[in-house]
């Protein structure tokens, strides 16, 4: 049987049509504050000309400086807001992983919808005081049957633990393939979802084993009664040689009614590392 054709898609700018050389941050470079603490807000473009339905964010070069750092733990927080100006901005997006962003680094998919006409922004916190990383954006629109997509008005985030710049730790990470336990990300929602995102791996171990490969699932409903309402919504393969992780992050779009239970666990292809954390997003109406 054939489907119907796809809606048409005739608009998408990006703030970097290029890619980067290995070490060299693809997009703009927006500098972190102190240690866990965001630095000020970088524009990344000076207003959309139509109004955009949904996003792709690259995370990558998350360092200290213009080289990859090794044995440093770099986890990281991205904002994305809109406003007039630098003293005027809304966050719609917040605390994108980063962590140990490099080579590929993180990539989201984020069903949020971006304004015509309004200057947008970035801000980075991270666990390094004047990190440095890449976020480059492309959004798409321009469509003639926009209510076919199922999109957001903002994204927020669910179990960040900003004094360290860290999520909600994961106290069993399956491994050799296994699933790992269910770990409570919040008890209660306090507002309806249309959808559900979760981040890579925070960590704070400077000695990240090679080769190894994650995916994220999230769940819903009581202990003992979870379901998956999200299988491998996050891959993530790390490289120990310069302590990198890369990612590629997905939406899954089911009703979260308020008052949720949400839940989260993590596979491994091998031993997990240590002191792993996840952040979950809640996508809003």
């Amino acid at each position: 049987m054939l489907l119907n054709a796809h809606p048409r898609m005739s608009y998408f700018p990006t703030n970097s049509s290029v890619g980067a050389n290995l070490g060299i941050q693809r997009g703009t470079s927006v500098t972190s504050g102190s240690a866990n603490a965001y630095g000020g807000w970088t524009q990344i473009h000076a207003g959309l000309t139509y109004p955009s339905l949904f996003c792709t964010v690259h995370l990558n070069a998350v360092e200290t400086s213009g080289d990859v750092i090794a044995a440093t733990t770099l986890n990281a927080y991205f904002d994305i807001g809109i406003g007039p100006d630098v003293g005027n901005v809304m966050t719609i997006v917040e605390k994108l992983s980063g962590s140990q962003a490099q080579g590929l680094g993180h990539v989201y998919w984020l069903p949020v919808t971006f304004p015509a006409n309004t200057p947008i922004w970035a801000r980075h916190q991270n666990t390094t005081a004047s990190a440095k990383g890449g976020i480059a954006v492309s959004w798409f629109g321009g469509t003639d049957s926009p209510g076919m997509f199922p999109t957001c008005s903002g994204i927020v985030a669910l179990g960040a633990v900003t004094a360290t710049t860290t999520g909600t730790s994961i106290g069993s990470v399956g491994n050799f393939g296994a699933e790992g336990s269910w770990t409570q990300i919040v008890s209660s929602t306090t507002q309806d979802y249309i959808g559900v995102m979760v981040s890579p791996l925070f960590n704070v171990d400077t000695s990240l084993t090679n080769g190894l490969f994650v995916t994220l699932d999230a769940g819903i409903g009581s202990a003992g009664n979870e379901s998956v309402i999200g299988e491998n919504l996050c891959l993530s393969f790390i490289w120990s040689t310069s302590e990198q992780r890369d990612a590629v992050c997905f939406p899954t779009f089911c009703s979260v009614p308020e008052g949720s239970r949400l839940t989260a666990r993590a596979s491994s292809s091998g031993a997990p590392d240590a002191s792993n954390s996840v952040i979950m997003y809640g996508l809003i109406r």
